[in-house]
């Protein structure tokens, strides 16, 4: 009986086409995964965001059950050199810090009908408290209220608009800056306000100020000035501080003094509306 088997070009071609559909599946995976991941850092750091709302809407106590002091909000800062421990941060590595703004209790003549930044410099309103000083030399601070610390899913960065710049000055591109999510200590009304000024919050914890009370006391009292409401984008590179990553940036949007969660909104990729495509 004569057995009859495959030729080596039979073999051959089996292997390259096999070859083929294998490379395809794990393309098909890659591109998936790749892409689960940039969608998950992009709902992670929208969700960031809707909490900050959800969390000065529902104010809690600071803990120590002092009568003396309220929670008024947030302050968002993006771009800080000094991790919460006074230890430098990586150049490498993108860490977001949210803190309580905390001030005085609102009573009769302070934190009025004029602006909300007007309100807190009346409430002496600070991300931090002076724990101990001596002869007007602070030795020792510490955050007024909560801290929490944030970096971007699966190596992604959070960055400006407009067109980044190459390699190896990446670090330009990340959003800087300090936002307040603040109530009105009178009216309860929700604003949202940004400036380009970066808070060393961290650094002036670790360091003390080494200086006088009012001084450490003024530490966000002295830069509200520069805070204002307006329209902020920020964009989520899928790339990180890696490889420039052209159009594949997601735009996150935080409307005018949004006044609540739903005024953070992802753009879609594809629409004109998206500021981070160029």
């Amino acid at each position: 009986m004569k057995h009859k088997g495959f030729t080596l070009i039979e073999i051959a071609l089996f292997l390259a086409i096999t070859g083929v559909l294998f490379m395809g599946i794990i393309a098909g995976t890659g591109n998936s995964l790749y892409e689960q991941r940039f969608n998950d850092s992009v709902q992670s750091f929208a969700e960031l965001l809707r909490s900050v709302y959800s969390q000065v809407s529902n104010p809690q106590s600071i803990g120590d059950g002092r009568s003396d002091t309220a929670i008024y909000g947030k302050l968002i800062s993006f771009g800080q050199k000094v991790g919460l421990m006074g230890e430098d941060l990586d150049s490498s590595e993108q860490v977001i810090f949210i803190y309580d703004v905390v001030g005085k209790v609102n009573t009769a003549g302070e934190g009025g009908t004029g602006s909300v930044t007007d309100a807190l410099k009346q409430l002496n309103a600070n991300v931090a408290v002076v724990k101990e000083r001596s002869n007007g030399v602070i030795t020792k601070m510490e955050p007024a209220g909560e801290v929490e610390s944030y970096m971007p899913r699966w190596g992604a960065a959070i960055e400006k608009t407009g067109i980044i710049t190459s390699e190896p000055d990446r670090q330009t591109d990340l959003f800087t800056g300090s936002i307040l999510v603040v109530r009105h200590p009178r009216s309860g009304t929700i604003h949202t306000l940004y400036s380009e000024r970066v808070i060393n919050v961290n650094e002036n914890l670790a360091t003390g100020l080494q200086d006088n009370y009012k001084k450490a006391r003024d530490m966000l009292i002295s830069v509200l000035d520069t805070f204002e409401a307006q329209e902020l984008d920020f964009c989520v590179d899928p790339n990180g501080t890696e490889v420039v990553s052209n159009n594949n940036r997601r735009d996150i949007r935080l409307v005018n003094n949004a006044r609540n969660a739903s005024g953070v909104e992802i753009i879609d990729l594809d629409s004109n509306e998206n500021k981070c495509r160029f």
